[in-house]
């Protein structure tokens, strides 16, 4: 950072946030914290008043009508006139829809079917019916609305992660700019109480983060000087400053947004089955409405006017909106529900296959392992010691940064130390030295073929060769360090029903089965090529009844996860390649989550066969209950209204996810 920079940087304004108010996500009032993050249930209340206001107000005023009207109106002249009004003042929207739908020729849906039966009330004289048909009808979408916003806004609210204005610091000091025009390698300030806007890394200081909103894990995480920032990260501490590291439009939070927005437009088989079944649901129950209204009264003395009434019943309490509602609600909130645990699932579809998975393959490296070598065993040879082997490797692999010096340099830290008198390293092969008159060589099989030391072996695991003068003096083997997390999430994933946990690997077959062993995995196929996993994967697929999800983090994971039904990347360590090819994301690398993936999954698609059998038996028992007995069509207004909110309320418990 620039000297002119630091400056501007040093006489930066700080926020006066109490802290609590600020780990709580509370606003001071400064301007600078984020007010979003935690408004109350009482403003949340009465926001949905505020959003709804117009027809609560026009649901009381008719209802209010039709109560006056009802008890103190005698002549019906004058009571007809106030029934039409208070039908009006209530239904103007209905006949608005109904208009619309007829001159697009879409004429079978439930505002068909409420329109027909409350005109057709009050022509055969049941004028309160009539009202009481589009009251209850409008009231009934009203609770819909209500009880399914706080939902959609869970995920509309991701919108609210997005920063509208970020804090550039330049040469002239500190501008607002809009974060579309940030470059990569920007300096930007984020106050206290703010986003961070744009993926980043920290220039200065320590910074305390709340990074809840993007890996769904409430955990404070401390950055320091270098540490890689996501933006939606919210900044509890003093002002920090940052480098932008990726565009605004290719940030975590940009992602996430398009991830979870376009999920909802890719439909599960339940859903298309459901919109399929309402076009020809509703023009089978019109013809039959209207035979129960005509057909009957040829042997009842001729009576239309009962068996119209039994008609309207029957075509009132017949209405499919339970079902074209709570169906594809139950995806939505499942949805965002998953979204909250820092789960981003692509699609309704992809619920679908989750819930019916068999097996469940993993790549090893980076995936089930960490990806970082680690000092295992050291073996001695021709009556060396292992202080001196640790010795000799540590003195000679601190000056290299390879990740296998790192590992050694990382075990034996705090061990003796020799004075190393010239060093040479060589590319891919390992590092020559002189210490104390002794030629030491620290590398692979080649590099001690190069200076003399003939090993006869097959190597199977990655070991590093220590040589004293051209002589073995011992051996370092290194192994994967599993994730901590790895076993647990295996058997997690046993217990919700996947039979076979495999893993795919390019190592070699030692190093494999030993990974295998670990996490009792059922099967493991080692020294894997990108395009041999393709084909492991086809053929699982082949054997298998179910689906197969593949859990990947690398780019050359990407065939695998397009291959699979499902394919679930690691969002955090991940690939960005692998991520967008992926169908979920775990943005924590939570093993663990796997398990509550299928589990939720599962749920969802139970609450969706709920629905769809409860909502069908309950309107099937009391339309038959209809014809052979005069139903007031209030009751079977009340019972259209009740199945459906039965259904989303049923569809709003999957925002819980365990």
């Amino acid at each position: 950072m620039g000297k002119d920079i630091k400056q501007k940087v040093d006489k930066l304004n700080t926020c006066t946030c109490n802290e609590n108010n600020a780990s709580m996500g509370l606003s001071c009032g400064c301007g600078h914290c984020h007010d979003e993050h935690n408004c109350t249930e009482s403003i949340k209340n009465k926001r949905i008043l505020r959003e709804y206001l117009f027809d609560i107000v026009k649901i009381i005023t008719s209802f209010t009508l039709f109560v006056i009207t009802y008890l103190f109106v005698q002549k019906e002249i004058v009571s007809l006139i106030l029934y039409i009004l208070s039908a009006l003042i209530v239904g103007h929207q209905l006949i608005i829809a109904f208009v619309k739908d007829a001159i697009k020729g879409d004429l079978f849906n439930e505002n068909t079917l409420m329109f027909i039966a409350s005109v057709a009330a009050f022509c055969i004289g049941y004028q309160t019916e009539g009202v009481l048909i589009i009251l209850l009808f409008n009231l009934g979408e009203l609770l819909e609305n209500i009880a399914t916003l706080s939902s959609k806004r869970k995920i509309a609210g991701l919108s609210k992660i997005r920063s509208t204005v970020v804090h550039l610091i330049d040469k002239h000091g500190v501008c607002d700019v809009e974060p579309e025009s940030v470059k990569v390698g920007s300096v930007l300030e984020v106050k206290k109480g703010e986003l961070v806007p744009i993926d980043c890394t920290l220039l200065a200081g320590v910074a305390m983060l709340d990074v809840k909103t993007v890996t769904g894990e409430s955990k404070v995480y401390n950055a320091v000087v270098g540490n890689e920032i996501y933006s939606g990260s919210i900044n509890l501490g003093d002002p920090i400053v940052v480098k932008t590291t990726k565009l605004y439009k290719d940030s975590t939070v940009e992602r996430i947004i398009s991830m979870v927005e376009g999920s909802i437009s890719k439909k599960a088989k339940s859903q298309k089955f459901i919109t399929s079944f309402a076009k020809v649901y509703t023009p089978i129950i019109a013809v039959l409405a209207l035979l129960v209204s005509t057909v009957p009264a040829f042997f009842d003395d001729m009576n239309f006017y009962k068996w119209i009434y039994k008609g309207l019943s029957f075509l009132v309490i017949s209405c499919p909106c339970a079902l074209v509602i709570s169906v594809p609600l139950a995806f939505f909130v499942g949805i965002g529900g998953l979204a909250k645990k820092g789960i981003l699932v692509k699609g309704s579809n992809c619920i679908e296959l989750l819930a019916n998975t068999e097996v469940v393959v993993f790549d090893k490296t980076g995936t089930l392992t960490k990806g970082n070598l680690k000092v295992s065993r050291v073996l001695i040879e021709n009556g060396f010691s292992a202080d001196e082997i640790k010795a000799y490797a540590l003195s000679v692999e601190e000056k290299s940064n390879h990740p296998i010096s790192v590992a050694i340099v990382e075990e034996f830290k705090g061990g003796k130390r020799y004075s190393v008198d010239s060093l040479k390293e060589i590319v891919g092969l390992g590092l020559t030295s002189s210490i104390e008159n002794k030629n030491i060589s620290v590398g692979n099989l080649r590099l001690m073929e190069m200076v003399g030391v003939e090993i006869k072996e097959e190597i199977e695991e990655t070991v590093v060769y220590v040589s004293v003068n051209n002589k073995l003096a011992g051996r370092i083997y290194f192994e994967d360090e599993i994730k901590h997390n790895a076993r647990q999430a295996i058997l997690s994933l046993k217990k919700v029903g996947v039979k076979n946990c495999f893993m795919l690997s390019g190592d070699k077959k030692l190093i494999s089965e030993k990974v295998g062993r670990e996490l009792e995995l059922d099967a493991v196929y080692f020294e894997q090529l990108p395009e041999q996993k393709v084909d492991r994967i086809k053929e699982i697929k082949s054997n298998s009844y179910g689906k197969v999800v593949y859990c990947g983090d690398g780019i050359n994971d990407t065939p695998s996860l397009a291959t699979a039904d499902v394919g679930i990347s690691m969002g955090k360590l991940g690939s960005e390649i692998a991520v967008d090819s992926s169908d979920v994301v775990i943005l924590d690398d939570n093993l663990e989550k796997l398990s509550v993936i299928i589990k939720h999954s599962k749920k969802i698609r139970s609450t969706v066969i709920q629905n769809i059998v409860g909502s069908l038996f309950v309107k099937f028992f009391i339309m038959l209950l209809s014809i052979f007995i005069t139903l007031p069509i209030f009751v079977s207004m009340l019972a259209d209204v009740g199945v459906m909110l039965l259904a989303v309320l049923n569809s709003l418990k999957n925002s819980k996810v365990k």
